[in-house]
């Protein structure tokens, strides 16, 4: 089989999804409806071939003046007219008759244009696309559209062509596109609402003759930078990841909670999830920051990600509990992400995990907290359950021991741990941590709910969080003494939340 000649796009993110690029001489459908973003994607695609890959490039400008698209240009940091005096670039502002006129010709000064820089990329800004029922002649026709591809395939060029839309689901499931029929590559970015908020995404339609990531992808389009691509969060990633799993049966990892190992049989296994559950204020933030300082104490690098709060309310919160995180964060070996839950775009958010993962490379890893991204990507869709299956498998290829924080509010009894996000069975240890009543006072209750291929103390034991000396699991024999409270061994039905103490118990 002849090897595939691809083109790099250059774009961060889009060559991904492309499968490594587009096809040398292809011509590329850019659709979308105005402020989309299809002009910066072109001129990205031109800037990076010249500037970076060697390939020089034309772009024909319909109605966008050279100068608007020049000044456009440098806000990203893109010198166009440096280019185009080094003769790597040129820029031709034309109209669409001409340009259609020119490219069917061969003695076309525009493709003379082309030769005379070596150009090996096109960008065409504002075709505009003959809709059904459309006389007007300056639009596209079939013929017209067809007799221009033949005409850069000919030339060889590595053509993008930007065409506006009135909307893309339309411009889809039309009956007469045949644009689309003769491109070998069509690529659909849309602006889409969510709540009251909007997001921006790719979709690769179809690309003739290459393998390329399905689906809707969202990108942002940076100032300073450019257009980033991030692959949808569902997409398929390598085997090793998808078979990613806590193998290693003897290495244990320490949660630095005084009395939590020992009732773990010894900690955590290397690389295993473990799913924290509890109301609000029952120690689910401070048991992580033990985790995350006992880590830095044995010389491991350790992450907390946090939608809750942020980085400077993280570490007085940890300072409360005897805990300075600062020199570990000075040292490397701790890093705390924070990042904004009101808008956050999760394809976005989970590359930045991935890629904080394989640069840092931590041993451990706080999630704090599941029920915040629920809130944010809608509890009852398919946005959680996807991101919390691929943040998973992500930790298990690393083999990161990883705890997931987790809100449950059901004050009054517990009916499932997870609620309405179904996803504790993927996760290897859950930990339910409770406020228990008796009398008139709250008292926190620390219960190993289930750890995978291990055994483990089922009982419910008492724990504390102390000022200056953070959460401790209490013995299940509380020393006699005149201060001595009843111990939980003595009640019936802690994890419902009903005590009851048992008859034989009850004094006189």
């Amino acid at each position: 089989m002849p090897e595939r000649d691809h083109v790099r796009t250059g774009i961060a993110g889009l060559d991904d999804i492309l499968g490594g690029g587009l096809l040398r001489g292809s011509v590329v459908l850019v659709e979308g409806t105005a402020g989309t973003g299809k002009t910066t994607l072109g001129m990205e695609f031109i800037y990076r071939g010249a500037a970076e890959l060697g390939e020089p490039g034309l772009i024909v400008l319909f109605e966008v003046s050279p100068d608007k698209l020049v000044r456009d240009a440098a806000l990203f940091g893109w010198d166009l007219p440096e280019l185009e005096r080094q003769g790597r670039l040129k820029i031709v502002f034309t109209t669409r008759q001409v340009f259609q006129q020119e490219i069917q010709q061969a003695d076309s000064l525009l493709l003379d244009e082309a030769a005379a820089i070596g150009a090996r990329r096109i960008f065409v800004d504002g075709l505009v696309r003959r809709t059904p029922g459309d006389s007007d002649a300056g639009r596209n026709t079939p013929e017209a559209f067809h007799l221009l591809a033949e005409g850069l395939q000919r030339e060889r060029l590595t053509a993008m062509l930007g065409v506006e839309v009135a909307a893309p689901e339309a411009a889809r499931l039309g009956a007469s596109l045949p644009e689309e029929f003769i491109a070998d590559t069509l690529i659909c970015l849309r602006v889409e609402e969510m709540e009251r908020a909007v997001h921006r995404s790719i979709e690769i339609v179809k690309a003739r003759g290459q393998d390329y990531r399905m689906g809707r992808h969202s990108f942002s389009i940076v100032d300073g930078k450019g257009i980033e691509v991030y692959r949808r969060v569902q997409a398929p990633r390598e085997l090793l990841r998808e078979e990613g799993a806590a193998f290693d049966p003897s290495t244990r990892v320490s949660t630095g909670v005084p009395g939590l190992d020992e009732m773990m049989g010894g900690g955590l296994f290397l690389g295993s999830t473990t799913l924290v559950v509890g109301i609000t204020g029952s120690g689910k933030s401070v048991m992580a920051l033990q985790y995350i300082a006992e880590g830095a104490r044995r010389g491991e690098r350790s992450v907390m990600l946090t939608l809750d709060e942020p980085r400077a309310q993280v570490l007085r919160n940890a300072a409360t509990i005897g805990i300075d995180l600062t020199p570990a964060i000075d040292q490397g070996l701790v890093r705390l992400f924070y990042d904004r839950p009101q808008e956050i775009e999760i394809d976005r958010h989970f590359l930045q995990l991935e890629k904080l993962v394989k640069e840092f490379q931590p041993k451990r890893v706080v999630i704090d907290s599941l029920s915040t991204y629920g809130s944010s990507l809608g509890p009852t869709g398919r946005s959680f359950r996807d991101f919390f299956h691929a943040v998973v498998a992500l930790m298990k290829e690393h083999q990161v021991t990883t705890i997931y924080n987790h809100e449950n509010p059901e004050l009054l009894g517990m009916s499932s741990v997870m609620g309405p996000f179904g996803v504790s069975s993927l996760v290897d240890n859950v930990i339910l941590l409770n406020w228990v009543e008796l009398a008139d006072t709250f008292r926190q209750a620390l219960t190993i709910a289930k750890m995978r291929a291990n055994a483990f103390d089922r009982t419910t034991r008492e724990c504390q969080v102390v000022n200056g000396q953070g959460m401790r699991v209490l013995p299940r024999e509380i020393a006699p003494g005149a201060a001595r409270r009843l111990a939980f061994w003595e009640y019936f039905s802690l994890v419902a939340r009903s005590p009851e103490r048992h008859a034989q118990r009850r004094e006189g």
